[in-house]
Order: C-alpha cells, then sequence, then structure tokens
C-alpha cells in the first residue's frame, strides 16, 4: 500500500508533522518558563518592586543608551531607567546629529534627577556602517565603569532591573547576559500585529532553542558585560560592520571562552509601527539578521509558523492532512492563551490578529531567504552573505 502513495504525500505528511510536534514542544517549555515581569498598574506605567538591601560592594555600572529621534513613549521609557534599586551607577545618553529632538528628554532627566549621573554624548565616530554601533563607540568614551549595560531606546524596565541583570556576571565564566522582550503595541493596528509576532513566535522560538542547547541568543534590548569582555573581542571596530551585532558581540565572547546567560528578566519592548510598510521592513530586519547569523535556523524557521503551514499542506495530504489541521488549529488556540497568561498580556490582541501575525511572519521568512537589502531608519543598506553592511545609499523603499 505504501507503494501506492505519492512521495509528495509523506513529504507533506511529515511536514505537518513537524510543524505539530513544534507546537507542541514549544508549548510544553513555554509551561516550564518562569520569567520575572515589568509589572504595570491600570494605566500601563510600570511598578516599583519592593526596595532590597543591597551590599555596597555590587560594582559599579555604566549605562548605555543609544538614541535616535523622538519616538512614541520616549520619555517614559528612559525614565524607567533613572530609579534603578541599585547602589551605583550612571546613564550615557548617545546621538550622533546635535539637533536631534531626543537631547530635549535627556536634558529633561537631568533636571528631574539632578543626583543620578546623567551625560550625553553627540559623536560622530564611525568605527563601521552599522548606525547603532556607531553611537556606542561615541558613548563608551563617556563611560568610567568596567561594568556595562547597553539596553535601547524603546524599551521599559522595572527597578529591581539592574540588579537582577548583574546578578549572574559574578561569574568571571559569564560574558554576556541577555533577555527576551515583551511586546507591547501602542500604536494601533500594526503594532499589535508586530506585537503579536514577538509575543507568540519570536520569543517562544528563542526558549525553544535554548532548551535544545547552550545559549546562542544574545539580544540587543539588553546586553550586560565587561569592559574587559568587550576589549578583549575587539572592541566596537568588531562588530561594526555587522547588521547582526548582538549576535556578534555574544559569539565573539563565547569565542574567548565566556558563557551567554538569557536572563529570566523580561523587559518590555514599545511596539510603534503605525502602518503595513513599518510593519514590514522591521519585521524582515529581523527575519533577514537572523539569515545572516543562523543560515540553517533560518532556512528550517517555516516550522515556527505551525497553522499558516499545515494549512497550506493540508488540502495536498488528503482527509489526514485534514486533520492534522483541526488539531494544530486547537493547539495553535491552546498556545495563544497560554502566552498571553504566562506573559501577563491583559489587552488580548485577539487570536485572529495572531493568526494574521503568523501568516504575515511565514511570508517575510520566504521574502528574508531572498532580500539582499534592508531599511532601517530610512535608509537602505546592503548585505553581503556574511551579514555585513554596505553603505546606505538614503533611498526610500
Amino acid at each position: 500500500m505504501t507503494a501506492l502513495i505519492p512521495w509528495w504525500h509523506w513529504l507533506l505528511w511529515f511536514l505537518c508533522t513537524a510543524a505539530l510536534a513544534y507546537l507542541a514542544f514549544a508549548l510544553w517549555v513555554l509551561t516550564r518558563w518562569r520569567p520575572r515581569l515589568v509589572a504595570r498598574d491600570l494605566s500601563g506605567q510600570c511598578s516599583s518592586s519592593p526596595p532590597q538591601e543591597m551590599d555596597k560592594s555590587w560594582p559599579a555600572v555604566s549605562l548605555l543608551k543609544p538614541l535616535h529621534g523622538l519616538e512614541a513613549g520616549l520619555y517614559e521609557n528612559l525614565r524607567s531607567f533613572c530609579s534603578q534599586d541599585y547602589p551605583s551607577y550612571e546613564i550615557v545618553f548617545g546621538v550622533q546629529d546635535p539637533a536631534d529632538p531626543a537631547i530635549a528628554v535627556v536634558e529633561r532627566l537631568r533636571r528631574e534627577y539632578p543626583d543620578l549621573p546623567i551625560a550625553l554624548s553627540i559623536s560622530t565616530v564611525k568605527v563601521g556602517s552599522n548606525p547603532k554601533v556607531n553611537n556606542l563607540a561615541g558613548i563608551l568614551a563617556l563611560c568610567h565603569y568596567d561594568y556595562l549595560v547597553i539596553s535601547d531606546a524603546d524599551i521599559a524596565v522595572a527597578d529591581d532591573y539592574l540588579r537582577t541583570l548583574l546578578r549572574p556576571l559574578q561569574d568571571d565564566g559569564v560574558g554576556v547576559v541577555t533577555c527576551l522582550y515583551r511586546g507591547i503595541p501602542v500604536a494601533g493596528f500594526w503594532s499589535r500585529i508586530l506585537a503579536a509576532q514577538i509575543n507568540e513566535s519570536f520569543l517562544p522560538s528563542v526558549l525553544v532553542a535554548e532548551r535544545l542547547g547552550p545559549t546562542i541568543f544574545c539580544g540587543g534590548a539588553t546586553m550586560a558585560l565587561r569592559r574587559s569582555t568587550l576589549e578583549g573581542i575587539g572592541g566596537w571596530a568588531a562588530l561594526g560592520a555587522h547588521l547582526a551585532d548582538d549576535y556578534q558581540l555574544g559569539a565573539l565572547s563565547r569565542a574567548q571562552g565566556k558563557r551567554t546567560v538569557l536572563s529570566p528578566y523580561v523587559v518590555d519592548t514599545m511596539v510603534h509601527e503605525a502602518d503595513c510598510s513599518a510593519f514590514y521592513q522591521h519585521a524582515l530586519r529581523w527575519s533577514r539578521t537572523t539569515r545572516t547569523v543562523q543560515p540553517v535556523g533560518h532556512t528550517l524557521a517555516f516550522i515556527s509558523y505551525p497553522l499558516p503551514v499545515v494549512a497550506l499542506l493540508a488540502p495536498g495530504a488528503g482527509q489526514p492532512g485534514l486533520m492534522f489541521l483541526v488539531v494544530v488549529l486547537g493547539l495553535r488556540l491552546v498556545y495563544h492563551y497560554a502566552i498571553l497568561k504566562k506573559l501577563r498580556i491583559t489587552n488580548s490582541e485577539g487570536v485572529l490578529n495572531a493568526f494574521l501575525a503568523d501568516g504575515m511572519g511565514l511570508l517575510i521568512w520566504f521574502h528574508a531567504l531572498f532580500a539582499r537589502r534592508i531599511r532601517w531608519r530610512g535608509d537602505r543598506f546592503a548585505i553581503d552573505p556574511k551579514g555585513r553592511m554596505g553603505g546606505h545609499d538614503g533611498a526610500q523603499q
């Protein structure tokens, strides 16, 4: 009987089974994950945790905050870093344009927190084609301490952020501490779709990868390391040409024999892509970044979108395919609500939005297989096969 079944039916059934297995395993991993989340009150503001007694021997920390433009919620996001329950730290913000409107937000924070060391770097330092790395190179020149925490401008934290993040770095065998992020939509429909992709596709896929092997994820939303680690990999110049500068930082650190640690702390990232174009270009850049650093993993990543994969394959697999579709649909619903509960998302983006995010994610994955350019901050950058960025041409896509 098996000889009478076309080979492509076996392939379809295999892919359907793989998609179902991934979804079941991701759900199992999710139930065992114990995240430390930023608490939010009903107004959406980050809530403070009870203060803790801390030994003054905790290392002093420099917070590096590269800025670019006046994003929605920038003041609230940056302010969440200014009241950390931590003995000694400074914040060094950085821009590359003396007319950047983010400077006004930094000056406002300086007035509100006169006892907190806050510095501002306005630098045109260029160590490569990656604008964020160039900004960080200028910021580092104003940092006084040996422990560095790099974080994006669009994330918010609670006051236990630093003490949670720095704890693993007390181990000399740890090179970089990083963490995941929870998407908080702030700009309407397309920001909700992107937040659903972050929360229901990207975040679980990182947890699955960590469960299956050593931690290789290193996310730019937050990275903590010692200055000696950065110097040991060759400084910012070693990262300046790479699109995936965060991944390269972790990889080069591991090449020195240091471990990368995924902290249980989950920061909040504000998702403010207001239209389809902004959503698509942001998601494409993420997917293209993954392809540059993990080409095999990216090629197989379509399995992390089990519902659209099975929906596309089911008609060609006959009645068993339709049975797969029913099972995957039911499990995807369970998965959706499990994530909402685990991440304490009370304003659900809705099941249909989550399904649309899956479908768009599969489409963007396919596009990233062939994309040679990405759009970042309004400019287009060419990406070579090794993930290095060419100079931008300023053209709009």
